[in-house]
C-alpha cells in the first residue's frame, strides 16, 4: 500500500488545483492523508467537502508546525511507502508513477523528483524574478540535491528509523530529515525531471519572509554554515570595493563587476529559462532587475541566519 500525505495551513486558494493535478495522475495513491494545522481561511471546510469526492481521502485537524503535521499524517497512514507532497504545488500527471516506481526494487529506500516553478497567466515581472531567485532550473538537477518534501518518497520503516521529521525546528525540517536518511541510507533514487511545480511568492514582503524564516531555521540547525559565511564575505567585500572605487580608484569597479556577474550568473540562467516565450522587453528588463531582487533576498537570508543563531544561543529554539 502506498500513501500520499500532506500537511496544510490556510491553503484554500491552492488546494483546488492541487486536487486537480492529483486526480490526473497516471497512477493513483491507495490513500491520501491530509493534516490541517487549524486553518482559518476555510481550508478545513473545503477538505471536508473533498472527502465526498475522493473516497481515499482521510483528513485530520492537528495543531503544530510542519514537521509535526507530517509526522502525524505518516502515523495515521497505512502505507508501507510514504509519498510526501506539499500544498502550493501542482504535479505532472506522471509524478506519482515516477516517484513510486523505484520502490519495485527492494534496495531502493527513498526517492525524490526535481521541481520547478508554477506560473499563472496573470503573473507579472516580479513573480518570474522571485521564481528565478528561489527555484532551480532544469539543468541544476543533473547533480545530486537535498530532496524537498514537496516531492519525496520513502519506506515508512526508514522514516521510523530516522526518527521522523524533527519537530523542534520551525522550518528546514526536511533538510535535517534528509541528512538523517542520507547518513543511514545513502542518497535517494533521483528522478531528475521537475515533475512537481511550486508556486513562487507573488509579493516582495512574502518573498522576504519566506527567505528570512528559512535561513532563520538554518541558523537554528547550523545548516549550510559555509554558504552563509560565503554570503557575508561576498557582500562585505562588495561594499568595500564600492567604497574603494569612489575613494581611491575607479579600477576597483572591475573586480566588483566581475564578482557580481559570477554571483548572479546562476540566477540569470534561470531567468532565461523561465521566461522563454516572453517578450524581449520583458526579458531584458528582468535581466537588469534580477541582481536587485537577489540582493533583497540575500538581505533577508543574512538577517534570518543571524536571528536564528541568536535564538539557538539563547535556547529560545533548541532540540528536545
Amino acid at each position: 500500500m502506498i500513501s500520499l500525505i500532506m500537511t496544510v495551513l490556510n491553503e484554500k486558494t491552492t488546494l483546488p488545483k492541487w486536487f486537480e493535478s492529483i486526480s490526473a495522475q497516471t497512477v493513483k495513491p491507495d490513500e491520501i492523508v491530509i493534516v490541517d494545522g487549524l486553518s482559518s481561511d476555510g481550508t478545513w471546510e473545503y477538505l471536508q467537502k473533498m472527502t465526498g469526492v475522493f473516497s481515499i481521502l482521510k483528513i485530520f485537524r492537528e495543531p503544530g508546525n510542519i514537521a509535526h503535521g507530517r509526522n502525524f499524517a505518516i502515523r495515521k497512514s497505512e502505507g508501507s511507502v510514504i509519498v510526501v507532497a506539499d500544498a502550493g504545488c501542482i504535479y505532472d500527471k506522471k509524478w506519482f508513477e515516477s516517484i513510486v516506481k523505484p520502490f519495485e526494487k527492494k534496495e531502493v529506500t527513498w526517492s525524490a523528483t526535481g521541481f520547478g516553478p508554477w506560473f499563472e497567466k496573470s503573473d507579472g515581472l516580479l513573480v518570474y524574478l522571485i521564481a528565478a531567485s528561489t527555484i532551480p532550473a532544469v539543468g541544476e538537477f543533473k547533480k545530486s540535491w537535498l530532496p524537498s518534501s514537496r516531492s519525496v518518497a520513502f519506506r515508512k520503516d526508514r522514516w521510523q528509523t530516522a526518527g521522523g521529521y524533527p519537530e523542534w525546528i520551525p522550518f528546514c525540517e526536511d533538510v535535517l530529515f534528509d541528512n538523517k536518511l542520507i547518513t543511514k541510507e545513502g542518497l535517494p533514487y533521483f528522478i531528475r525531471e521537475p515533475l512537481a511545480l511550486w508556486r513562487p511568492r507573488i509579493r516582495l514582503s512574502k518573498y522576504f519572509k519566506q527567505l528570512f524564516n528559512y535561513t532563520r531555521s538554518e541558523g537554528h540547525g547550523s545548516i549550510n554554515t559555509i554558504r552563509q559565511i560565503v554570503r557575508y564575505v561576498v557582500y562585505t567585500t562588495s561594499v568595500l570595493l564600492l567604497f574603494l572605487s569612489f575613494k581611491i580608484s575607479s579600477l576597483f569597479f572591475v573586480p566588483l563587476i566581475v564578482g557580481l556577474v559570477a554571483y548572479i550568473n546562476k540566477f540569470w540562467k534561470r531567468w532565461i529559462e523561465f521566461t522563454t516565450g516572453k517578450t524581449a522587453v520583458f526579458r531584458l528588463l528582468g535581466f537588469f532587475v534580477m541582481p536587485m531582487v537577489v540582493a533583497f533576498g540575500d538581505v533577508a537570508k543574512m538577517f534570518g541566519y543571524l536571528f536564528g543563531r541568536v535564538e539557538r544561543f539563547l535556547k529560545i529554539v533548541s532540540e528536545k
